[in-house]
């Protein structure tokens, strides 16, 4: 009896094991190559690998395949995108999985030579339904012409295709892949009016389900989806096997072998993407179509296409990015970066970007077990992780606060208002201090090393910022220490106020915005995993970097830097001995448990070398004459090796003058000029800060030249630089364009700035009375145009433009003044 228990038991569990989900899939037409990816999929046992058990069924008349999945008849359909969209937009729970044909194999044919554009077939009678007409591809094609529905005359489309040949229609709809392959057996001349062919390009079959198979069973539909995804990728690879394939298993057309290899080169044009992908989904060539409709009075109603195309995204690549969490709640880090994610997804069609709030410890683990592709996190921890896993530090994040974006961080030392006996770091030494852990930047070791202290005695660990600033309100702590922009959070976000709190040792910097109470350090890294493709972390790189186009439905909610320089973390960490400066005591037994048989090795080695010492002690005697000799020759060929060495120098450093400098008036020539310029131009763009150009022209110097020399205008040059010169700032730029003419680039200046130092200029040069060898300098004056840049400059040439404009006006109006355009 017991015996037959296990035997049921194993039974049991060999068919549990064994038995596949059994589902259908309903096709909008009849048997032929147009379904060939789903036969593949099925005989070559791609399904069954999936454990999936699947039924193709066959077309039939009075059948719609979205009515047979939404009804549960069959699990997946097949149908036309457009028909598709038009149901999603009837409220209908359908979703678009894949893309069979990225081009509308439906076009219209024509045995009557007269017909050679759309515009000829108003008021001709076609071999077409409604449903047809309704095509997008073929209204778009008829609206572009001005053809409307009721200038045409439409006939039964059950009618064979003789009815075209015989020319009692003058055009059909039909498959570009069937029709004209029996035409040309016939030799009858035909035309195709495509709607291809006049710039209409839209989906034509779509796999699709219901909302609710992928609700019920998510991991059941992308097991489907990848083993139809590989049939029809096999199947567009190997058209001559899969036509024989069909042609024997599936022919219930009673096609000839020919024809099905005809429709099969015919359709593989039709079904890869641009970048010769196959399935992919765009939901701008859906809203194209919803454009048409609406134009053709078919779609009334707004389009929304949200939860529509691959709501799972089978079709996209996961990118997981782990982000060190600063708040207490799971969930509330995902809300916050969900901008980013939907942001990053939207431009990479085959990416989908998902970020994972983490704590120090399982951050790390995702690391080690490299189950994440990029990593946000304080630059302790990142600097920690690049020398633990190898992660490669790619860019520093910028973080948002009131239209403005910020690069550095920096510690806030904090306790409560009404802490009147805190009020310095002598008296927060003795505290209870809170802290986030010993693995945060900002958190913990900025504060420690600016209050001075050196043992975590007194220190109480909270895991995130906002405990921390819960723990010093509530009394579990006296003192807190946090990060900058955490306070000013939870202000925004009314979880505290500002006149709770009382911050010690409060700093200001210069256009940063929150309250410091130490100096500024580069803030969170951006750094990818060793096994994160190049490819991918360069061009998410180069996407963060540019701005958000104003049509983005989505916008980034952090934006990035050019990786900062992190030296002053390193310096940090060796202050403190840590990770990967630590110092750690090392005793003679590990090193001989470890190194046992190279010190072996090296004892016998120092015997032999002492023994070969004493010989060489011999052969030294008789080499000592000839060493003085060489020691001669070696100093004499270092002291000319060293005078060569100091001319190569001064040519070098000559040369980079000559490179950079005007040779006479020892200033930026134009090359080093426009050079710099366009560094401050794409900075000014990027961090939206005021960036100014002055273009000066020396009045009448040509005269000086006629008048006294050229040696004298030389002269008159040199002076009038110097006098620029003296009135700039260092980070100021100031070139020599031509030969009187000059640029200055001002940045981080307000427009009210740039004038009062073109005034300034103006006045300085007007007024200076200079000489050389006691001869008087002829007096000059300067004309300068200021421009400022716009936002819709794309280079710093177009704000010179401008410049180079109002500096003509000053010269037309009399020169010797400031004009500004």
């Amino acid at each position: 009896m017991r015996v037959l228990l296990w035997i049921s038991i194993l039974t049991i569990a060999l068919f549990a094991n064994t038995s596949k989900e059994t589902i259908s899939l309903q096709l909008s037409w009849l048997h032929q190559f147009q379904f060939a990816g789903f036969y593949v999929a099925k005989e070559k046992g791609f399904y069954e690998e999936a454990n999936l058990d699947v039924t193709l069924k066959e077309y039939a008349s009075n059948i719609h395949p979205t009515q047979e999945v939404l009804e549960g008849r069959s699990t997946y359909g097949v149908v036309n995108g457009s028909s598709l969209l038009l149901d999603r937009n009837a409220q209908k729970p359908v979703v678009a999985l894949m893309a069979l044909f990225q081009s509308d194999p439906s076009v219209l044919v024509s045995t009557n030579p007269a017909i050679k554009s759309p515009k000829d077939l108003k008021y001709k009678y076609l071999l077409m339904s409604d449903e047809d007409f309704r095509s997008v591809g073929i209204l778009a094609m008829f609206l572009s012409h001005g053809i409307k529905r009721e200038e045409l005359f439409l006939k039964n489309h059950s009618l064979n295709l003789e009815t075209l040949i015989n020319q009692q229609v003058d055009a059909m709809a039909c498959y570009i892949s069937n029709e004209p392959f029996i035409l040309k057996e016939k030799n009858i001349s035909y035309t195709v009016l495509s709607p291809r062919d006049h710039g209409f390009n839209f989906y034509g079959d779509v796999l699709f389900t219901s909302e609710k198979e992928l609700l019920l069973h998510p991991k059941r539909a992308k097991a489907f989806y990848d083993a139809t995804k590989k049939g029809w990728e096999w199947a567009f690879e190997h058209i001559d096997e899969t036509a024989q394939l069909i042609y024997e298993n599936y022919n219930t057309q009673k096609k000839s072998l020919e024809a099905l290899t005809y429709e099969g080169k015919t359709l593989k044009e039709l079904a890869f993407d641009e970048e010769g992908l196959f399935g992919t989904l765009k939901p701008s060539k859906f809203e194209e179509i919803g454009n048409i409709y609406r134009v053709g009075g078919i779609m009334k109603n707004g389009l929304s296409l949200k939860g529509f195309i691959d709501p799972l995204f089978f079709a996209k690549t996961e990118v997981r990015i782990g982000v060190l969490n600063s708040r207490d709640e799971s969930n509330s880090l995902s809300k916050s970066w969900d901008e980013n994610a939907q942001y990053l997804s939207s431009l990479f069609p085959l990416h989908h970007f998902v970020v994972i709030p983490l704590d120090f410890k399982t951050l790390e683990e995702r690391v080690k077990n490299h189950t994440i592709e990029f990593v946000i996190t304080n630059p302790l921890q990142g600097l920690q992780l690049e020398h633990r896993y190898g992660l490669g530090r790619i860019a520093t994040l910028s973080s948002p606060y009131k239209g403005n974006y910020y690069s550095e961080l920096g510690t806030v030392i904090f306790t409560r208002a009404d802490a009147k006996q805190i009020q310095s770091y002598e008296d927060a030494r003795s505290k209870k201090i809170g802290a986030v852990s010993e693995h945060s930047f900002g958190g913990y070791l900025l504060g420690i090393k600016e209050l001075g202290i050196a043992s975590n005695k007194n220190i109480t660990f909270f895991q995130t910022h906002f405990n921390v600033i819960k723990a010093v309100l509530n009394g579990s702590v006296d003192v807190g220490i946090v990060r900058t922009d955490i306070i000013e959070q939870m202000v925004h976000e009314g979880f505290i106020k500002q006149s709770d709190l009382k911050v010690l040792g409060a700093k200001t910097h210069p256009n940063f915005p929150f309250i410091s109470s130490t100096d500024l350090y580069p803030g969170w890294m951006l750094a990818k995993m060793p096994n994160t493709p190049e490819t991918l972390s360069n061009e998410l790189l180069s996407t963060l970097l540019k701005p958000p186009s104003a049509s983005s439905s989505s916008k980034p909610l952090y934006r990035v830097n050019t990786t900062l320089d992190y030296s002053k973390i390193h310096h940090i960490l060796k202050e403190f001995h840590l990770f990967p400066y630590e110092q750690e005591a090392i005793t003679f037994e590990d090193v001989y448990a470890k190194y046992k048989f190279l010190l072996l090795g090296l004892g016998i080695a120092f015997i032999l070398s002492l023994l070969f010492s004493l010989y060489i002690q011999l052969l030294n005697r008789k080499l000592q004459h000839y060493s003085h000799e060489v020691q001669r020759f070696n100093e004499t060929l270092e002291q000319e090796v060293n005078e060569r060495t100091h001319e190569l120098s001064l040519l070098n450093a000559k040369l980079k003058d000559l490179a950079n400098i005007d040779e006479l008036t020892k200033i930026a020539n134009r090359r080093y000029f426009f050079l710099l310029a366009t560094q401050y131009f794409h900075a000014a763009k990027r961090n939206n800060t005021p960036l100014h150009i002055l273009s000066i022209d020396i009045d009448w110097l040509k005269k000086v030249n006629d008048t006294y020399g050229h040696a004298m205008g030389d002269e008159v040059l040199k002076a009038f630089c110097k006098h620029v010169q003296s009135s700039l700032r260092q980070s100021d730029l100031f070139g020599r364009i031509g030969g009187e003419e000059f640029c200055v680039c001002i940045q981080n200046t307000p427009l009210q700035g740039a004038k009062i130092l073109a005034e300034k200029i103006r006045h300085k040069v007007e007024a200076s009375r200079e000489s050389i060898n006691n001869q008087a300098l002829p007096a000059i004056t300067v004309s300068i145009g200021l421009s400022s840049l716009h936002p819709e400059d794309e280079e710093i040439f177009d704000t010179l433009k401008r410049s180079d404009e109002a500096l003509y006006k000053a010269k037309h109006h009399g020169r010797n003044q400031v004009q500004i355009v």
